[in-house]
């Protein structure tokens, strides 16, 4: 599998690249994609970088073309990922945590890949992906990635990505797991955000299938825990491994 990034006419574009490989090459873990290496062609010069090829795609795709999949499984893999960065030394904040940002290898194993948003959190570079969005009180909120899988403390300008934020878009992962589809999938990103600054979740998915899937009372109340808006009263990724393993 390879990435692009083109380096010539955006200096902020080189700098993440080269932050994204910084922390990429030194993580290893089953759950984390494998970083081979990466080469510069071309002009204008475009950076390449080479992770092995995960033949059966990101999770979203893997789930609905393997509706047999234990969704629960992956979900605790993807845990042992998180815990995994978050247990680093320095510490990982993985940044842009969702479904399509997990691949799944030939073995049905979750990695966690595209480290483009993430952070040491003693090295913290400016973001490159920043957008403004007002919301009905005419507030202007800056944030970067998309907000379905941001939380509250991300919408506001200068905040930076923390293990609790990474731990909030994990919930949201749990609802696209179950859900087979993005958070607030019809929703504007501007009604997005004020939606979640109030502390809406999406809509629970119900039905037969999605009951079969795994999403039962329990694990819906533990999304709701992961995404609640007081970052202090989310779990950690070691308690998040703890629980879908019980």
């Amino acid at each position: 599998m390879i990435r692009t990034s083109c380096l010539s006419h955006l200096p902020c574009i080189c700098q993440r690249a080269q932050r994204e490989m910084k922390v990429w090459k030194r993580l290893r873990h089953p759950n984390v994609l494998p970083f081979i290496g990466s080469i510069a062609l071309g002009s204008p010069t475009t950076l390449y970088m080479v992770s092995p090829w995960m033949d059966n795609g990101d999770l979203g795709y893997y789930l609905k073309t393997h509706p047999e999949a234990d969704g629960t499984l992956l979900l605790t893999q993807i845990a042992a990922g998180v815990e995994y960065l978050h247990g680093s030394d320095p510490v990982v904040v993985h940044g842009d945590l969702k479904a399509a940002n997990v691949l799944i290898s030939e073995t049905g194993e979750a990695c966690l890949g595209d480290f483009g948003l993430s952070e040491v959190i003693f090295d913290l570079g400016d973001d490159s992906r920043s957008r403004d969005v007002t919301n009905g009180n005419s507030s202007v909120f800056k944030f970067a990635g998309n907000p379905k899988w941001q939380a509250p403390e991300l919408l506001y300008d200068e905040q930076r990505r923390t293990t609790e934020s990474d731990m909030f878009a994990f919930g949201r992962v749990i609802f696209e797991v179950y859900a087979m589809e993005t958070p607030f999938a019809s929703f504007t990103s501007s009604r997005i955000v004020s939606l979640v600054l109030l502390g809406k979740h999406p809509s629970r998915p119900g039905g037969q299938e999605v009951i079969a899937r795994g999403l039962n009372d329990a694990m819906w109340k533990f999304m709701e825990r992961c995404c609640d808006t007081d970052p202090e009263k989310r779990p950690t990724a070691p308690e998040a491994h703890r629980w879908l393993r019980s």
